[in-house]
């Protein structure tokens, strides 16, 4: 015999939004300690050899652009947008679920415009080459619409959660 079937399943766009932000979570990780690693070895070659790894603070931003638009976008997925919680926290079930479904699809619409436009930019500069490191910026500047995709991707999966969640019984 088998126990009880659980009271709800997880929609399947939920577990793979689950799934995706873990990875993306261990890839900025990643990214922050070898940022952290650079910092600190850059930072101990100038002060204590007075050398430099050529390339090293310029590779050092372009890993930093990367973790805030993907940062940005995962944030959205923890439900740690921009918001002002006192407020919210103070509305009844029903007017905060709302408003949540507002702001994430007003969050959507800002980042499909910035999608549209950073794909723009990236068209006019993006093949201007880094003058230290010798690669195209448009291979940094692509993490703005990247980061604009999982973001919209992220409010969406935020909007399906949102609806498939019961909202509390008052009467209880």
């Amino acid at each position: 015999m088998s126990g009880p079937a659980p009271a709800y399943q997880v929609h399947p766009v939920l577990r793979a939004e689950k799934l995706l932000m873990q990875c993306l979570t261990w890839l900025l990780t990643a990214l922050f300690g070898l940022i952290f690693v650079m910092v600190v070895i850059l930072v101990i070659m100038r002060y204590g050899f007075n050398s430099t790894i050529v390339g090293g603070s310029e590779a050092t931003v372009m890993m930093f652009i990367y973790t805030t638009a993907l940062g940005a976008a995962v944030d959205i997925a923890r439900g740690k947008h921009i918001r002002i919680d006192a407020l919210i926290d103070s509305l009844p079930p029903r007017a905060k679920a709302w408003l949540e479904g507002i702001n994430l699809i007003l969050i959507g619409i800002l980042q499909a415009m910035l999608l549209y436009y950073s794909i723009e930019w990236i068209s006019v500069v993006g093949s201007s080459e880094d003058p230290v490191l010798h690669i195209a910026e448009g291979l940094v500047e692509v993490a703005i619409p990247i980061g604009c995709a999982f973001a919209i991707l992220f409010s969406i999966t935020r909007l399906i959660a949102l609806i498939m969640t019961p909202l509390a019984d008052p009467s209880n």
